[in-house]
C-alpha cells in the first residue's frame, strides 16, 4: 500500500532501501521485457537419450551454447524476431532449424533428435513451427510482430492496440484511458503530464510489438489497467530498404453530414514513407537502421466560410422589435477543411557489438500540426486554433553478457514533449478579435463571427536511468531485479486575451477592444514549473518446471512531487485575517510495495491453465497535482474554481484472471479468460470552503469502480492459405463516476445534484465487444486482410425531462457500432525489384456510427428540445445545426499505393 511519511525520515529510509536494492540488483541477475530465450534438448534419435556437448548456434551470429548432462540447452537475451539454429554433435549429422521465433518476456522451446553419422543423410533443413499454445504466459498478452503489421490494415500503433482483446477505445479492461505505461526498448516513452503516449513509433520501425490487457509482472509499473511494450528494429548483415507511398480519399455517400465529401481529391491523403538498413562499414558489427514518414489528411470534417472572424452576430435596426435583424457576412462561402492533420517522423538506431558487449543509440523525433473541429464555428472556420506537438526522444543502452546466463544492460533515456496551440503565432497579432464577439443570441446556431482567443505551451522533460540485470541461475530459475530513476521537468502555461478598455465606448457609443492579457500568475494567465522526482526497483522470479511456470515477484515506488502547498486550505486566499496565511509546507512524498504472481499448468501438449494475481499502483497524471498550483480561487457565490493536489496518493487497482488455452484441431487454438478488477483510490474531486465563504474544487482519491469480463479467442493460425482470429470480449465495467470531475459538475447544479449511491455503468462500458480478422492469400504473390469490428451501445445519461425527472446517470444506451477494414496487396517483379501494390479502404462499408448522442433521444442529429426552442437570430437553420460531423465515425476512405523493397 502506499504511505505518507515525514520528508527527513523519508530521505534517509530511502538512502537505505536504494542501498539495499542496488546490492540486491548486483547480487541477483536481472532483466527489463525486451528479449525472450530459446530452450531445449538435443537427443539420438536411436537411444533417445539426451547428448553431451552439443552445439546449438544462432546462425549469423556469436551466440550459442553447448548441452549438458541431459541434453539440455538455453540460450538467453535473445532480441525479438526469427532466428536459425544449427545444432551439430561429433558423429552425428548437422541440423538446420529455422524459422524460429523468439518472443518478448517468454520461452521459445526446440528440441531436436540427431542421427548418427552412420546412417548417412547428410544436413537436415528443418522449419520450426510455433505452437499454438504459449505454455509460460500466466495473463493475457498479445503479441503483434513486423510481419503480421503489414498484412493488416493498419497505419499506426494505436489501431493496432484497439484491436486487441480486452480493449475499447483505449480503455483497458474498463480503465480510465491514462492507466495504460507505454514503453520503447523498455524505456517508458509514457508523457507523465497526461499520461499519454506521446512519440508514436512507426509501424515500419517494429520489431515486434506485447499488448498486455491483464495482469503484469512486477518489473513494469506506473499503470493499473495496461502494458504497452515496443520493441524496434536493429539494422542488419546486409543492406535493405524499402520505400513506400500512397495516396487517398474520403468517399462517402453521406454528404448531408460530411459535407464537402462529394468530389474527388486524390491527394486528401498522403502518406510517404522510406527506410533504410545495414552495416556502416565503418566497424564491424556496426549497424544502422532509418526510417522516415511524412503524413497529410485533409480530414473529413469541413466547414464553410459564410463569416470571417472579423464578422459579428446580427444588428436590430429596431431595438424594440427583436423580429427584424440584419446579418451581414463577408465570407466567400469557401469550404474549409476544419480536423486536418500532417505529421513528420523520423526513427533511427545505431548498434555495435563487440566481444560480450553490446552498444545501441536510438533517436525518435516527430513533428505533428492539426485542428480539432468545432461544430459552434462550422460558418466561421477560419476561427480555430492550430495545435503543435514536437517530440525529441534519445535512448542509448549499454548491454554486457558476462557468461551465457547472464546479461546486465544499463539504459539512459532523454526526451522532450512540447505541445503548444493558438490561433496566430503572434499573440497580439492585430487579427484577434474581441472575446464574445460573434457569439449567437440564440441556441442552435453557428457562431457568425469571433475566433477562439486562448493559446498554450507546455512540455515534459524526462531524464530516465535504469540498470536491469537477468540472469538463468539455474535450469528452473530465471532471476530478474533492476531499478529506475525518473526526473522530470514540467512546463505549463495557459493563457487567454482579455479587453484591456472593457466596459469603455467610442464617440459613436461603440465598445473599445483592446488586445491584451492578464498579469502572469492570475486568474486568465497560469504559468508553472515544476521538477518531480520517481525512483523504483523490483526484483522477481521466473520458475519454469515440468508441471507448473510461476512468476512472483515484489515492486517499491517512490515519488517525491517536489513543490509546495497552504498549511490551511481553507485560508486558500491568505487573507491575514486568518491563520496561515502566506504559509506554505511541503508536500509529502509517498512510497509503496506492490506484490505480483501468476502461475500457469501445462495440462498437456496442447492446453494450459494460468491464474494471476496482483496489485497494480499508478500515480496520477501531474497535470492534476499541479494545475492551478498559486491556489486562484473565484470570489464570488459560484462553484467555479479547481485546485491540483500535490499529495494524491497513487491509484490501485487489484487484479485476478483465470484463464485455458487449448488446441482444439490442427493450427487452431482457443483461449478463454475470466478476470475481475477492484479499482480504488481512483481521482475525483472535493468541495471545499474558505473562511469567507468561497466555494472550490480540489482533486482527491475518491473514486471506485469495478470490472468483470470474459475473453473468449478464436486462433487459426496461417496454413493452407488463410489465417483467422475471432476476439469475443463480455464485459462490464462500473463505479461511482466515469469523470474525475463529476463531483464538481454535480455541485455547480442548482440545486446540486446528489452523487451516485450505488455503482453505475462507466462511460465507456462496451458489454459486447467482437474483432474478427481474416487474411489470405500467398504471401509471396498476393494477400488480402479484413478486420471487422463490433461494438454494443456504450452508455449515456438521459435528460430527465424525458425520464419523468427522474436523472439516471448512464443507463441510456447508445447504438451499437460496427467496422470493417480491408487491405489488399499484389506483388509485381518490376526490373528485379518486388513492388508490392495495395489497396486500403477503412469503414468499408461506409457505416454511419453514432457515437455522439442527444440526452433526449439517444441518437445523433435528433434532438427533442428543439421543439422548446427560440427563433434562431441567424441564417442557419436547426436541422443544418443538428447535422454535426463529430457525432458519427469517420465516413469511408480508399486509399491505393505501392511499396517496394531493395
Amino acid at each position: 500500500m502506499w504511505r505518507t511519511i515525514s520528508k527527513d525520515r523519508i530521505r534517509y529510509q530511502c538512502a537505505a532501501i536504494l542501498i539495499l536494492l542496488l546490492i540486491l540488483v548486483f547480487d541477483s541477475h536481472v532483466l527489463a521485457g525486451t528479449t525472450g530465450r530459446i530452450v531445449g534438448r538435443i537427443r539420438d534419435a536411436e537411444t533417445k537419450e539426451g547428448i553431451i556437448g552439443a552445439s546449438v548456434l544462432i546462425k549469423g551470429t556469436n551466440l550459442g551454447t553447448a548441452t549438458d548432462l541431459e541434453g539440455d540447452f538455453n540460450i538467453n537475451s535473445l532480441s525479438p524476431g526469427r532466428y536459425t539454429l544449427i545444432i551439430s554433435s561429433v558423429g552425428y549429422n548437422k541440423i538446420t532449424v529455422e524459422n524460429v521465433n523468439v518472443r518478448i518476456d517468454l520461452t521459445t522451446r526446440v528440441d531436436q533428435e540427431l542421427t548418427s553419422t552412420a546412417v548417412n543423410v547428410g544436413e537436415v533443413v528443418i522449419q520450426a513451427k510455433q505452437p499454438l499454445i504459449t505454455k509460460d504466459l500466466t495473463s493475457s498478452s498479445a503479441i503483434v510482430s513486423s510481419d503480421e503489421l503489414k498484412l493488416m490494415p493498419v497505419e499506426n500503433i494505436h489501431q493496432v492496440i484497439n484491436l486487441q482483446a480486452g480493449v475499447v477505445n483505449g480503455h483497458f479492461r474498463g480503465g480510465r484511458s491514462n492507466e495504460v505505461s507505454y514503453l520503447v526498448d523498455g524505456v517508458s516513452v509514457t508523457d507523465a503530464f497526461n499520461g499519454g503516449m506521446s512519440l508514436e513509433v512507426e509501424n515500419s520501425s517494429v520489431r515486434q510489438m506485447e499488448v498486455i490487457s491483464g495482469t503484469f509482472n512486477a518489473e513494469y509499473g506506473q499503470a493499473m489497467s495496461g502494458i504497452v511494450n515496443i520493441v524496434t528494429k536493429d539494422g542488419g548483415s546486409r543492406y535493405e530498404g524499402n520505400l513506400s507511398a500512397y495516396l487517398g480519399n474520403y468517399f462517402t455517400k453521406h454528404t448531408d453530414i460530411f459535407q464537402h465529401m462529394d468530389r474527388f481529391d486524390p491527394m486528401g491523403s498522403v502518406d510517404v514513407q522510406a527506410t533504410l538498413s545495414g552495416p556502416t562499414k565503418i566497424l564491424d558489427n556496426f549497424s544502422f537502421f532509418v526510417t522516415g514518414r511524412y503524413y497529410k489528411d485533409d480530414g473529413y470534417e469541413f466547414g464553410r466560410r459564410i463569416y470571417n472572424t472579423y464578422d459579428d452576430r446580427p444588428v436590430f435596426p429596431n431595438s424594440s422589435n427583436q423580429n427584424v435583424w440584419i446579418d451581414s457576412p463577408t465570407g466567400d462561402s469557401a469550404w474549409v477543411p476544419m480536423n486536418p492533420y500532417e505529421k513528420k517522423s523520423f526513427n533511427s538506431k545505431l548498434s555495435y557489438g563487440i566481444s560480450n558487449w553490446k552498444f545501441s543509440y536510438g533517436f525518435s523525433w516527430d513533428d505533428n500540426w492539426n485542428k480539432y473541429y468545432s461544430h459552434a464555428y462550422k460558418w466561421t472556420p477560419d476561427a480555430i486554433k492550430n495545435h503543435y506537438r514536437t517530440n525529441f526522444v534519445h535512448n542509448v543502452q549499454i548491454s554486457y553478457l558476462p557468461n551465457q546466463n547472464t546479461y546486465i544492460a544499463l539504459k539512459f533515456s532523454s526526451s522532450l514533449y512540447k505541445y503548444s496551440g493558438y490561433l496566430y503565432p503572434d499573440e497580439f497579432d492585430s487579427h484577434y478579435v474581441e472575446p464574445n464577439q460573434g457569439t449567437p443570441y440564440t441556441g442552435y446556431t453557428f457562431n457568425q463571427g469571433g475566433n477562439e482567443t486562448d493559446r498554450y505551451s507546455r512540455s515534459t522533460f524526462t531524464n530516465i536511468l535504469q540498470l536491469t540485470i537477468e540472469s538463468q541461475v539455474s535450469k528452473e530459475h530465471k532471476v530478474k531485479a533492476g531499478a529506475e530513476l525518473r526526473i522530470h521537468e514540467l512546463y505549463n502555461s495557459w493563457k487567454t486575451i482579455r479587453n484591456q478598455t472593457e466596459g469603455q465606448l467610442d464617440s459613436l457609443g461603440n465598445a473599445i477592444f483592446t488586445l491584451g492579457y492578464s498579469d502572469v500568475d492570475t486568474k486568465y494567465n497560469q504559468v508553472y514549473t515544476r521538477k518531480p522526482m520517481e525512483f523504483s526497483a523490483f526484483i522477481q522470479d521466473k520458475m519454469e518446471y515440468d508441471i507448473m511456470i510461476i512468476n512472483a515477484g515484489i515492486r517499491f515506488d517512490y515519488f517525491n512531487p517536489n513543490t509546495n502547498l497552504p498549511v490551511d486550505l481553507r485560508n486558500a486566499l491568505n487573507n491575514p485575517n486568518f491563520a496561515h496565511a502566506n504559509e506554505k509546507r511541503d508536500a509529502e512524498v509517498e512510497y509503496q510495495i506492490s506484490p505480483r504472481l501468476g502461475v500457469s499448468f501445462p495440462i498437456s501438449d496442447k492446453g494450459a491453465i494460468h491464474f494471476s494475481y496482483g496489485h497494480f499502483f499508478q500515480i496520477p497524471t501531474f497535470e492534476n497535482l499541479y494545475s492551478n498550483y498559486n491556489y486562484l480561487i473565484d470570489q464570488t457565490t459560484a462553484l467555479s474554481s479547481t485546485v491540483g493536489n500535490p499529495e494524491l496518493k497513487a491509484q490501485k487497482t487489484v487484479k485476478y484472471e483465470l484463464g485455458l488455452q487449448q488446441v482444439i484441431f490442427p493450427n487452431v487454438s482457443i483461449d478463454v479468460s475470466l478476470y475481475y478488477s477492484d479499482i480504488r483510490n481512483l481521482l475525483g474531486m472535493e468541495i471545499l470552503k474558505t473562511y469567507e465563504g468561497f466555494l472550490f474544487g480540489r482533486y482527491i482519491n475518491r473514486d471506485y469502480g469495478n470490472v468483470k469480463g470474459l475473453i473468449l479467442t478464436l486462433d487459426k493460425r496461417f496454413a493452407d492459405y488463410f489465417s483467422a482470429k475471432i476476439d469475443y470480449t463480455y464485459q462490464v465495467a462500473q463505479g461511482n463516476a466515469s469523470d474525475p470531475m463529476q463531483n464538481f459538475y454535480n455541485n455547480q447544479a442548482d440545486p446540486p445534484v446528489e452523487p451516485n449511491k450505488k455503482v453505475v455503468p462507466l462511460s465507456w462500458d462496451q458489454t459486447h465487444t467482437l474483432n474478427i480478422s481474416l487474411t489470405v492469400g500467398d504471401p509471396m504473390n498476393w494477400t488480402a486482410g479484413l478486420i471487422l469490428g463490433y461494438g454494443s451501445g456504450a452508455p449515456y445519461t438521459e435528460e430527465p425531462r424525458y425520464t419523468k425527472g427522474l436523472r439516471f446517470e448512464n443507463l441510456g444506451r447508445k447504438p451499437s457500432t460496427l467496422n470493417v477494414d480491408l487491405k489488399a496487396n499484389k506483388i509485381f517483379k518490376f526490373f528485379g525489384f518486388d513492388v508490392n501494390t495495395f489497396l486500403l479502404v477503412y469503414n468499408l462499408f461506409d457505416i454511419k456510427n453514432e457515437y455522439g448522442v442527444n440526452a433526449t433521444t439517444g441518437r445523433a442529429g435528433v434532438d427533442l428540445n428543439t421543439q422548446f426552442a427560440a427563433p434562431i437570430i441567424g441564417t442557419n437553420t436547426i436541422e443544418e445545426y443538428l447535422k454535426n460531423p463529430a457525432d458519427y465515425s469517420s465516413p469511408r476512405r480508399i486509399s491505393l499505393g505501392l511499396n517496394v523493397n531493395f
